[in-house]
């Protein structure tokens, strides 16, 4: 229960009041500086630049569609080109399907039934022999493509993040790398399921991953708290 000794011990409404207003004031300090700062940085411009170099202007250019891949019904919702093959191509769709596809003939390669319809990322092996996908069911799914299973049937089931899986790539086939609504990004070892590494220090949801190739030392993350981070792997 509050008493009055307690009551009194509190700090007067104005005293809280005078605090707000003088942090206010150094936040607007600390804008002012930064600004400063900027106009100090800001030594050219991109026109400057272009003027001195004698940069000409860009030739208006048309964009045209080469292929027409047609087979998903709803939201397709993650791509993914495979790393050695200009022609594999991968598509995860809201339909609860995922597609492998030969990107030149347009052909459907595979055809995956997923256990979620609420699928957010996909991702090719190196290889070409393994396609990941994960979404809002907290799972990042593993398949091996050359199998004569039909339908496709997780070889692996990665469950570790507490939140909805954001993006996953692959490394050198063996490991798999994914970002979380739980603010993680986790490397995996793809044959047996463990977690690797688990790297931690975002502020927000990590939405999205890349790794460095083609040494894959490196991958860098970026999350809603508005940063990018450069991690070792």
């Amino acid at each position: 229960a509050i008493t009055a000794g307690d009551c009194n011990k509190s700090r007067p409404m104005s005293n809280l009041q005078e605090e707000l207003i003088a942090a206010r004031n150094r936040c607007d300090a600390l804008k002012r500086e930064l600004e400063t700062h900027k106009k100090r940085m800001w030594d050219a411009t991109i026109k400057s630049i272009s003027d001195a170099k004698r940069v000409g202007p860009l030739q208006r250019f048309a964009l045209k569609s080469r292929r027409h891949l047609r087979a998903h019904i709803s939201k397709v919702y993650a791509l993914h080109w495979a790393p050695n093959d200009s022609r594999g191509l991968v598509s995860a769709s809201q339909d609860g399907k995922m597609l492998v596809w030969n990107a030149f003939t347009t052909y459907k390669i595979n055809h995956i039934p997923l256990r979620s319809v609420w699928v957010m990322t996909c991702a090719y092996s190196p290889s070409g022999n393994l396609v990941a996908c994960g979404g809002l069911d907290n799972h990042c799914s593993v398949f091996q493509l050359r199998v004569r299973d039909a339908p496709l049937k997780p070889a692996r089931e990665l469950a570790h993040h507490t939140g909805y899986f954001s993006c996953c790539r692959f490394i050198i086939n063996k490991y798999i790398l994914t970002s979380s609504g739980d603010m993680t990004c986790i490397l995996w070892d793809v044959e047996t399921g463990e977690v690797r590494g688990k790297f931690i220090g975002h502020g927000g949801d990590v939405m999205c991953v890349s790794v460095e190739e083609p040494a894959a030392t490196n991958f860098i993350s970026g999350s809603c708290d508005s940063t990018a981070k450069l991690w070792d792997i």
